[in-house]
């Protein structure tokens, strides 16, 4: 079977617009997370969080296309102008249908959900602005990428939580398999806005001020929580012999994805990891990847307790018999936590492969378990494999295994 390759990067974070500036803020050790602007949290005992501050719409498009979006739409088309720049991708109006969108996205555009509805519990049906109404799908950000380029081909959106990301890849990575498109566009997005923040306060899943300091600490003894972020991460995917073809880079191949789910509450992650590590597992078996080629993974771990401690008992589960320790980093440190945070990760674990360096994780310092983290500095290594890990509240677990093609 050909494999599925990823020939374009398009990212918008907090820590850089462009997955250049992205990509050299996580070697550096910059982070996005700072207080937030956008909207007042002096009411909550949290007030970091990571925005997309120096994103201007106006740099990718013009006014008359983006003032019709909300602002998660303008970060997804503004990353996919980017991806399909990167991968030298012209499309015609011959070969539009043959190109598809598939996005992931935790919970789309809150904010123009929130002001749509609030004006109507207001004012009643008159006070509701129709202009705002497209924007309260999660599939908006998808339908704005395909009507921005004027695509054709298969558009679907997944909603499913923190790994919303991680199913729109391995079902981009499907679609091509079955030769249902011949390009795809696919990655996640999200943005961080009031009611979204007010949300996981009110369920006290954010990094507070007080005895602890705020901030994000994946992995470390001192973790109290999260702290949001936003941003999108498109990647242009098509088949290994079509990019030969066109002659343009590769960056790495999506060889294989996983899977699996267990019985936890909406609220919490699986503490047992059980059905973590089979994830990790089953999609090593389904590559014919043995525990001890992996170079990387990429970490789910977003700073809360239940989460990292699970996930680092599932990695050792999986990966206990190896003769050395996996190199371990989570960018959350970088980024902060959002659902739509796996095309980010993914295109870092791309650009790890091709610079021959793993990121640091920002924020940890004291490890509760002895693995291989990487922590205070980008460590230079060939990484032939790597592991992205997709971890959700409420059980849900996506496996996806990258390799270096060059």
């Amino acid at each position: 079977m050909d494999e599925i390759v990823v020939t374009g990067i398009g990212i918008i974070s907090s820590c850089g617009i462009g997955k250049e500036a992205f990509w050299q803020s996580c070697l550096r050790g910059r982070t996005g997370i700072a207080p937030i602007e956008s909207f007042d949290t002096k009411a909550y005992p949290s007030h970091l969080g990571a925005e997309a501050r120096d994103f201007i719409p106006k740099d990718f498009m013009p006014p008359l296309k983006y003032r019709r979006m909300s602002r998660v739409s303008r970060l997804a088309v503004a990353a996919s102008i980017e991806a399909l720049n990167d991968a030298a991708l012209p499309v015609s109006s011959q070969s539009a249908a043959s190109v598809g969108v598939v996005i992931g996205t935790g919970y789309g555009s809150t904010s123009q959900t929130d002001d749509f509805f609030v004006g109507m519990l207001k004012e009643g049906p008159e006070g509701a602005n129709p202009s705002l109404f497209p924007d309260t799908v999660p599939n908006a950000p998808a339908s704005q990428v395909s009507i921005y380029h004027s695509f054709k081909g298969p558009n679907t959106t997944f909603s499913h939580n923190e790994v919303s990301g991680e199913q729109a890849l391995a079902y981009a990575c499907r679609l091509l398999q079955e030769d249902r498109a011949e390009v795809l566009l696919a990655g996640s997005a999200d943005e961080l806005s009031a009611v979204l923040f007010h949300s996981y306060a009110a369920l006290r899943a954010l990094s507070p001020q007080g005895p602890q300091e705020e901030g994000m600490r994946p992995f470390d003894r001192r973790r109290n929580g999260r702290v949001l972020g936003e941003g999108a991460g498109i990647l242009v995917l098509e088949k290994k012999t079509r990019a030969r073809e066109r002659g343009v880079r590769i960056y790495g191949s999506l060889v294989a994805y996983a899977s699996t789910g267990g019985p936890s509450p909406i609220n919490h992650y699986e503490a047992g990891a059980v059905q973590m590590s089979r994830a990790m597992a089953n999609v090593l078996r389904t590559a014919g990847v043995s525990p001890s080629q992996v170079d990387y993974i990429c970490a789910a771990a977003n700073s809360t307790r239940e989460l990292d401690r699970a996930e680092a008992l599932a990695i050792g589960k999986v990966f206990e018999k190896t003769s050395r320790a996996i190199p371990i980093s989570s960018l959350k440190g970088h980024i902060g936590d959002f659902c739509g945070s796996a095309a980010l990760r993914t295109a870092a674990i791309l650009l790890a492969m091709r610079d021959g360096q793993i990121p640091p994780t920002l924020g940890l310092k004291t490890p509760e378990l002895d693995l291989g983290y990487i922590m205070d500095k980008p460590r230079e290594t060939h990484i032939q494999y790597a592991l992205l890990n997709g971890f959700s509240f409420g059980g849900s677990n996506v496996c996806l295994l990258f390799k270096n093609e060059n």
